[in-house]
């Protein structure tokens, strides 16, 4: 554009000068509105860097209050495992003596028979050396002649007694062991890895721990107690451990129970399978246990050696429908 306006030498003077000041309009123009775009573009770039440290300042308040509601939330959501484990285990707990009660072994116990089987079907499928087999013991106790308690001193000094009871079983079992108020006087110990061939020990101190002193009850009252003990093993035969279930050996631990009762009280009665029901382990069934004269169970009876002011001669002939094996360890009395 200069050479055009200065180097244009046919071209008169004024007309050159008109437009080298074209020209330089022209360029002013140009080079004001470069400046003008410039500025604009500064501007924008200005608030698009206001905009993105106020959205930046926005993010880091939005993520401020996202990891406030997030320990919010993980403090609400602890809270609340906290409350329903409290409520699971109201529910789970026996709300006089403070055991657990009938609906938790229901929780529990497939599990624990779950793995006792496991460790027979190992030992079985297995040709290197077995495992050491470990058996749940069902172990069911009754207080003698509780009904006495509540017609003599009330029924709160016998809620009080259960109290005790629960307390004193608590302290010859094993941390493993679960203890079930089953109902009414009624406990029912399960324990774990047990050894069924010591659990006649086992329940000799149990009969020996509740008779040894009186318990204290309300207003000064205290009573001397006994109770009688009906147990048996899961697996019930190690020859058929899946013959019958763990609900169904609860139930022959029961039937042991009564059947000590009627022996006299103040003794345990464990139900093992015989020899025939070893030799024939595919006679095995809830059904034929539960027929009277049955041949497949072995009973094993243990006395209490602590007696009660008051005694009865034990019952003869009553179990005599079951081969016995007695451990006998004393003369049983029993409160009457």
């Amino acid at each position: 554009m200069g050479t055009w306006v200065v180097f244009d030498g046919h071209t008169p003077q004024r007309v050159r000068t008109y437009r080298l000041l074209l020209t330089v309009g022209a360029m002013l123009v140009m080079g004001l509105l470069v400046f003008l775009k410039q500025h604009l573009l500064d501007r924008e770039l200005i608030h698009l860097l206001a905009a993105s440290h106020q959205n930046l300042q926005e993010m880091c308040r939005l993520k401020d209050d996202l990891v406030n509601k997030e320990q919010s939330l993980r403090w609400h959501s602890m809270e609340l495992q906290r409350k329903n484990l409290e409520l699971q285990q109201v529910s789970f707990t026996d709300p006089l003596t403070g055991v657990w009660n009938r609906r938790y072994l229901e929780e529990t116990l497939a599990a624990d028979a779950t793995l006792v089987l496991r460790s027979y079907q190992r030992n079985q499928d297995s040709d290197s050396k077995k495992d050491e087999q470990r058996d749940l013991v069902f172990i069911m106790v009754d207080v003698d002649f509780f009904k006495r308690v509540n017609d003599d001193y009330g029924h709160a000094a016998g809620d009080e007694l259960l109290r005790k009871i629960a307390q004193r079983l608590s302290t010859v079992m094993r941390k493993s062991d679960l203890l079930v108020r089953w109902g009414g006087e009624e406990f029912l110990i399960m324990s774990r890895a047990a050894d069924r061939s010591g659990t006649p020990v086992f329940c000799s101190r149990i009969l020996d721990v509740m008779a040894s002193a009186p318990f204290d009850l309300l207003g000064g009252v205290k009573v001397r107690k006994t109770c009688s003990i009906g147990w048996s093993p899961y697996p019930w035969c190690e020859s058929a451990y899946e013959a019958i279930c763990a609900e169904e050996v609860i139930e022959l631990a029961d039937t042991a129970l009564y059947l000590a009762k009627s022996l006299g009280r103040n003794q345990s009665v464990g139900f093992l399978p015989s020899d025939d029901a070893i030799r024939s382990p595919e006679r095995i069934s809830i059904e034929t246990l539960r027929e009277q004269r049955s041949n497949l169970i072995r009973v094993i009876r243990t006395a209490g050696t602590i007696t009660t002011t008051h005694t009865v001669n034990v019952p003869k002939g009553n179990a005599s429908d079951f081969p016995e094996e007695f451990l006998v360890r004393g003369k049983i009395k029993t409160e009457d």
